[in-house]
């Protein structure tokens, strides 16, 4: 039903919208003025003045439709978006004329068949040529935000109209959970004592890889001295296949039985969600496996950039559960994995909070 209605809005809509400009008002009421003397007095210079201005008025609605005309219009998103971050989009416009080259160009990006507050402005996009600019946005939320089209339009050569045309490209946007400012420092104070419950012991599988920088737990039997001499930093060997240490991040998604009083009843859910994805990130960059456990389901753990983009996707889509069911078992490991350590967020009324436990037993599934 909905495909049906989008396709008939689309087979009614005009090809072309007009909207008249400030300048364009003016002109034409001007124009009106000096045909209707030029009718009642019968004076020929006033017809002809009044003739040229019509003149332009055509050489203004022929030009214009000229300058949109064979545009191929494409948007290029970003790889990564976070809430409350400002990100650019790229808007590529790439002119098939042959040997008409088009002016004064805007592009606007459609949300809902409205226009953002944000355009961007082309001044010449030669034949044959492509070019792109971006403008700048910031999404106040996490989850899915999807974009309707696009919005070409111009006021070229006189401004005295705008002509625009609309051009389906339908998008969604992941938007990752906002960034809090999670240090080394707030988490090394819990990790210290997960780090001591965990084996110390690295797993030295495969041949040397290269060096790096020494990272909050890594085995100090691994540091290379000569190098870490020589350079005034500790660096450490690292070897194929290192597991590193491994830790589970929990997040507590139960709703709560008395939400505040004022303000948004889901704030303290996403700022743990955010703090959530803030110490994630910063365990998966200092070298540990990171695993995520919600209510509902399980993230095993893993190094890297491919871990992280999971988590965050897990993240921008997890929701608050009922209350109903905060009483449930929560976090429940799988028997392979139990040992491994927890690092639980909490919501709170005021600020969300970290709180480390012992590794996590788990129970058979």
């Amino acid at each position: 039903m909905a495909d049906l209605k989008s396709r008939l809005r689309r087979w009614f809509r005009p090809p072309r919208r007009f909207r008249l400009t400030r300048e364009g008002k003016w002109f034409i009421g001007a124009t009106l003025i000096l045909g209707f003397a030029a009718v009642n007095g019968g004076i020929n210079l006033l017809f002809l003045i009044f003739g040229m201005l019509l003149c332009l008025l055509l050489a203004n609605g022929v030009l214009s439709e000229a300058s949109l005309r064979h545009l191929v219009v494409t948007r290029r998103l970003p790889a990564a978006i976070h809430a409350r971050t400002p990100f650019l989009v790229g808007i590529a416009v790439r002119n098939a004329k042959k040997r008409i080259p088009t002016f004064s160009l805007e592009v606007e990006d459609m949300v809902a068949e409205k226009p953002v507050d944000r355009r961007c402005f082309y001044l010449k996009v030669p034949a044959g040529r492509e070019q792109e600019t971006a403008y700048r946005r910031t999404l106040p939320r996490r989850g899915i935000h999807r974009l309707s089209g696009l919005r070409v339009s111009t006021r070229f050569p006189f401004g005295l109209l705008r002509r625009s045309m609309d051009v389906d490209a339908p998008a969604e946007l992941l938007v990752y959970p906002a960034l809090l400012p999670v240090t080394d420092a707030v988490l090394s104070s819990g990790l210290s004592e997960l780090n001591d419950r965990q084996s110390t012991a690295r797993t030295r599988r495969g041949e040397f890889e290269s060096l790096r920088e020494f990272r909050l737990g890594d085995d100090p039997r691994d540091i290379h001295w000569r190098t870490s001499a020589r350079r005034g930093r500790r660096f450490v060997r690292q070897f194929e296949g290192n597991t590193g240490r491994v830790v589970v991040v929990a997040l507590d998604d139960a709703q709560p039985k008395e939400p505040p009083a004022v303000g948004d009843p889901s704030a303290p859910f996403e700022a743990a969600v955010s703090l959530a994805a803030s110490a994630a990130l910063v365990l998966l960059r200092q070298g540990y496996q990171v695993g995520l456990a919600t209510g509902g389901a399980f993230l095993a753990p893993g190094p890297g950039n491919i871990q992280a983009s999971h988590i965050l996707r897990h993240l921008a889509l997890v929701e608050m559960r009922p209350a109903a069911e905060a009483g449930q078992a929560n976090h429940v490991l799988p028997a392979a994995l139990r040992g491994i350590a927890v690092l639980r967020v909490l919501q709170g009324p005021q600020a969300p909070r970290l709180e480390t436990s012992r590794p996590f037993a788990g129970r058979p599934s």
